[in-house]
């Protein structure tokens, strides 16, 4: 059974997305993830877990905060969710051939998301798979209900029997950015496989505009308000995560330039030390 599902969150006091889209059998598992000056403003009925303020504002808060889920969860079975998804479910067609729904996608019912739930939960208790997760709503659809040994990010259901065995020997705070997929390749690397979902889907780019504002302001922290990076992607930042990453999974990483970008392909069967 999936028992938790943590969500990390800075400034959405009064708008949360995941949280608020989660039906209510759902919601009394969520811990929510705050800073210590943060806690008194947020007024949602569910559990939290406040993070000590020595890692508040470091330059690896992110992946410390991750760390710390992982290690308050130990042995269970939890989420770990970005706070703005909307679970989606897409039409069966693209892998039976038979159309189950009008459009190609849409918003997942309270119902739907309990049974992506049950779903998830089920394909845990499959050999190796320690890490499962819907894939992102706007990523061409595979023709199977699901692909194994891929990166699966945002939204993270993990087997923490498998997961805090290894735990202490990850590598999974050293970078500011990226550090979601070190975490994956660590993982993998130590027989931990993923799958990923066709079927249920995410989206997390529905953003008002003050929520934009509050991304904004954190890309202001990161960057400093005059060096806002218009494609985070394309940022030394990120590229020098990258190839820490490929220092340590050099046959799992590619990096090069194509037309003027920089570009990089994760070869994360090549990562999986179970195959």
């Amino acid at each position: 059974m999936i028992e938790r599902i943590y969500i990390p969150t800075v400034r959405r006091t009064d708008k949360q997305i995941t949280f608020e889209n989660l039906p209510d059998e759902l919601k009394s598992k969520v811990i929510m993830v705050v800073e210590p000056s943060e806690r008194p403003l947020y007024k949602y009925n569910c559990d939290y877990l406040v993070l000590p303020e020595k890692i508040v504002g470091t330059w690896t808060q992110l992946a410390t905060t991750r760390y710390l889920i992982h290690k308050h969860a130990g042995s269970i079975r939890y989420v770990v969710a970005d706070d703005d998804v909307i679970i989606k479910r897409r039409n069966a067609k693209y892998w039976t051939g038979v159309s189950n729904m009008e459009r190609s996608k849409r918003n997942a019912t309270p119902e739907e998301i309990l049974e992506m739930f049950s779903t998830f939960d089920s394909w845990l208790n499959e050999r190796n798979i320690g890490i499962v997760g819907p894939s992102n709503s706007e990523a061409p659809p595979p023709s199977t209900e699901y692909s194994d040994t891929k990166g699966v990010f945002t939204f993270v259901t993990i087997d923490g029997a498998m997961l805090s065995q290894v735990i202490d020997s990850m590598d999974i705070t050293s970078i500011r950015v990226a550090e979601d997929v070190l975490f994956i390749f660590e993982c993998l690397a130590r027989g931990i496989n993923t799958r990923l979902s066709t079927e249920w889907i995410m989206d997390n780019r529905s953003l008002n505009t003050q929520e934009l504002k509050n991304t904004r302001a954190v890309w202001e922290e990161m960057y400093g308000a005059d060096n806002q990076p218009e494609d985070h992607f394309q940022t030394d930042e990120h590229y020098k995560a990258l190839a820490y990453i490929q220092s340590k999974f050099p046959h799992a990483m590619k990096i090069y330039e194509k037309d003027g970008r920089r570009k990089n392909t994760k070869y994360w069967k090549k990562a999986y030390a179970g195959r």
